[in-house]
């Protein structure tokens, strides 16, 4: 019959009448237990035969060969290797900051020649395309007739010098003022032409060969090195500076933007594992590493991102593109080895947890110890075994045939292991006395006060031309983190270089006419000074204005002593802080007052909570509040209420109040992070009471694990009576000073019903 059913087994025809067969067959070698006296006692020769502690206990069990047969036993080692836990997330593949640009052309005009197509590779500086534009032409007459009028002005000078007391001092001061004025307007010329781009010996070819061949058109480069992926233009076509031209992407290399839930955002850290498939990839896997984590929130989905890269191979063609889709795991510190069992090795009952280690394996025989451990992570069909306690690697463990042996380790009581209680997080405390608050719970958000969130932008409109910092960098208040091309920065700075050379003319002005004073009316002299001090108020203006829109005085004194044009207008960060979101890209029209950068000071945030109507009165200013985060279970803050927005919503009909934490959280809190307030209304005396996680609910009624002196474990039901968000008060059926679980308390549940 045992050969008939190891038949059965081994072509797998798991019936009805083979699984009976095997219990049969066990059930038969139960009626002929018995103690196990030591390792040197005869083996059975059928069935099975449990082995016993002296308490009774079953701590092992031998098989004879014609059951190990019929249950088809097999064993696997226990084995050093990474166990890895995963956190799901979805992944998109974006072109870094840096690497993504457009291309606009700094003057209106037509398009006189284009020399590149979509899909082109092209070089930083390259000449993409070439505008005519009226403007040029303009520019180049006013060069033409600035060195025209100086030769004149000079000469003028010149003569009226050479016939010295002849000429009235008047005259000479004229011409000398005009000489200047000639000068300026030139070196305000030359200003313009080098902040188009243009080139150095295309103007001095200007200047020095009146009668050469003009520039006829404005040349339009490349900002980056890459790929031409858009560009929608015809030779013909009129454009303007605020028109994107051409698309350029740098496929060196991409970024990876995992949006991970609200509720994992705990587990995510930088230089974790990810493990990533893309769906052009089918079948392939990536392993970069988290380089950023994010500190922004979507304010509809709750998702907050992770960053990491990919590299695209050298000299070949890219195989990650910005767009494509993804899968994103991110491993948790799965990269040192640990000891590892097949998941099938490992028997649950209850909240217990073991294996079958094989002890001794012959022909005739085999002998199997119960081992109770802890199990830790999980990856796939391999299990983790926590602790240096046995199984030891290069142990082996029953795989196959140990769910059927389990029937022999049953309890009769629900008493736990120390490995049970560390599987099940097991927390035992006394029963005593707490006061149950009468508490108002209502939903929230974390809630950055607004001193500390802003945006950067620019006071002017024009191109973003740099970026100067990375995802999730902390900046100081101050600090440059973009730069913007502007053509209304270029005229201020050229009013600005007016009204100084202005000014200066006018003092020159001034001090000959005081040197003159005997032979000039008063009245010359008094409309001069009055010029003077304009000429002074427009400079200092026009130097603040310059100031408040990002530039530095050093810069402005570099302006005025150098006469030449700063390039870019500086997006100086606001505040101290860090940057947690960005979503433009280089060379993109920014429009004045447009939020480009957004801006997070962490370091103190609020919890904001609505209130309805009927609650409205219960709530004041000072008011005790306990805070926990959807985003981490474990967070518990103790709060006061500090502003209250004092008017209902006309929509929700809610009222808004502000919380504020008592200490600083180890981790930073990001804006919009949901929350659960708990507002204390008011604190009665102490009473008999337990954790709310102590207590397990049966339909309406409620029980507690009572632990004996034995460490045995009972079900009790107890009456409760008011509760808050941490305990409840129980009214009968338990005494202060007993022992209960307060956590780990649904596993014991759990095992409670599989005591036979």
């Amino acid at each position: 019959m045992i050969r008939s059913m190891a038949r059965l087994f081994s072509q797998r025809r798991f019936s009805t009448y083979a699984w009976g067969a095997v219990l049969a067959l066990l059930t038969a070698a139960v009626t002929w237990l018995w103690a196990h006296d030591g390792p040197h006692e005869a083996l059975p020769t059928r069935g099975a035969k449990p082995l016993k502690n002296e308490k009774g206990e079953v701590t092992g069990v031998i098989l004879s060969r014609e059951a190990r047969d019929a249950l088809d036993v097999q064993i696997a080692d226990v084995l050093l290797r990474p166990v890895e836990e995963r956190v799901l997330a979805y992944a998109t593949l974006v072109a870094p900051w840096q690497q993504h640009a457009f291309v606009t052309s700094r003057l209106p005009g037509r398009i006189a020649a284009l020399n590149v197509k979509p899909g082109q590779t092209v070089s930083a500086g390259q000449v993409l395309a070439e505008v005519e534009s009226l403007e040029l032409k303009t520019l180049q007459l006013e060069l033409a007739n600035a060195q025209n009028d100086i030769r004149l002005s000079s000469k003028i000078v010149e003569e009226l010098v050479k016939t010295g007391e002849a000429v009235p001092g008047q005259r000479l001061l004229e011409a000398r003022a005009k000489h200047r004025q000639d000068l300026n307007a030139l070196d305000i010329a030359k200003s313009k032409w080098f902040s188009l781009g243009l080139s150095k010996s295309d103007l001095d070819r200007l200047l020095q060969e009146p009668s050469s061949q003009p520039v006829r058109s404005l040349p339009i480069r490349s900002p980056i090195s890459g790929v031409v992926i858009h560009a929608d233009l015809v030779v013909g076509k009129v454009v303007d500076p605020l028109e994107h031209l051409f698309e350029i992407v740098d496929l060196a290399s991409v970024w990876v933007k995992i949006g991970v839930l609200e509720k994992d955002l705990h587990k995510v850290t930088v230089g974790q594992p990810v493990e990533l498939s893309l769906a052009a990839y089918p079948g392939e896997s990536f392993r970069p590493q988290v380089q950023v984590k994010g500190l922004y929130l979507d304010p509809q989905t709750h998702v907050g991102t992770a960053w990491t890269e990919l590299v695209n191979p050298s000299g070949a063609m890219p195989r990650f593109l910005p767009g494509m889709h993804g899968q994103a795991q991110l491993l948790l510190d799965g990269a040192a080895k640990v000891k590892t069992v097949p998941a099938a090795a490992v028997i649950g009952d209850g909240a217990e947890r073991y294996v079958l280690v094989v002890t001794s394996d012959t022909v005739a025989a085999s002998e199997y110890r119960k081992v109770n451990v802890v199990v830790g992570r999980q990856s796939g069909d391999t299990v983790e075994i926590r602790g240096g306690e046995p199984p030891y690697p290069g142990d082996r463990v029953v795989t196959q045939g140990s769910h059927e042996l389990a029937g022999f380790f049953v309890q009769g009581v629900l008493r736990l292991s120390p490995e049970a209680a560390q599987n099940i997080g097991l927390r035992v405390e006394p029963v005593g006395r707490h006061a149950v608050d009468d508490v108002l719970e209502v939903d929230g958000a974390v809630d950055v006060p607004p001193d500390q969130r802003t945006f950067a932008s620019a006071q002017l409109a024009g191109t973003l031309q740099k970026i100067n910092v990375e995802r999730g960098q902390a900046v100081k208040a101050g600090e440059a983190i973009a730069e913007i091309a502007s053509l209304e920065l270029q005229n201020l700075q050229l009013d600005l270089l007016r009204a100084h050379l202005e000014a200066e003319l006018q003092a020159e002005t001034l001090e000959r006419l005081k040197q003159v004073i005997g032979v000039l009316s008063g009245r010359q002299l008094w409309e001069t000074q009055s010029a003077h001090n304009a000429a002074v108020n427009r400079r200092d203006s026009l130097k603040q204005k310059l100031q408040t829109i990002g530039l530095s005085a050093e810069q402005v004194a570099a302006l005025l002593a150098k006469k030449q044009l700063v390039e870019t207008m500086p997006i100086r960060a606001p505040i101290d802080g860090v940057l947690v979101h960005f979503d433009k890209i280089l060379g993109q029209v920014i429009k004045a007052e447009e939020p480009l950068f957004e801006i997070h000071d962490l370091s103190r945030v609020w919890v904001k909570g609505h209130l309805s109507e009927l609650h409205v009165s219960q709530v004041r200013i000072g008011q005790p509040v306990r805070v926990r985060l959807a985003a981490d279970p474990s967070f518990l803050a103790e709060a006061k209420v500090v502003r209250s927005g004092w008017i209902l919503g006309t929509d929700d009909r809610t009222l808004s109040v502000w919380i504020e934490l008592d200490n600083p959280p180890t981790a930073p809190l990001q804006h919009n992070m949901l929350a659960r307030l708990s507002f204390v209304l008011r604190q009665p005396a102490p009473t008999l009471a337990v954790p709310r996680s102590a207590v397990i609910w049966d339909g309406t009624r409620g029980f507690v694990f009572v632990q004996k002196p034995d460490g045995v474990f009972d079900r009790r039901l107890v009456e409760t009576g008011a509760a808050d968000d941490r305990f409840f008060e129980i009214t009968s059926g338990l005494q202060p000073g007993e022992r209960i679980a307060v956590r780990g308390t649904a596993d014991l549940q759990t095992a409670y019903a599989g005591i036979r």
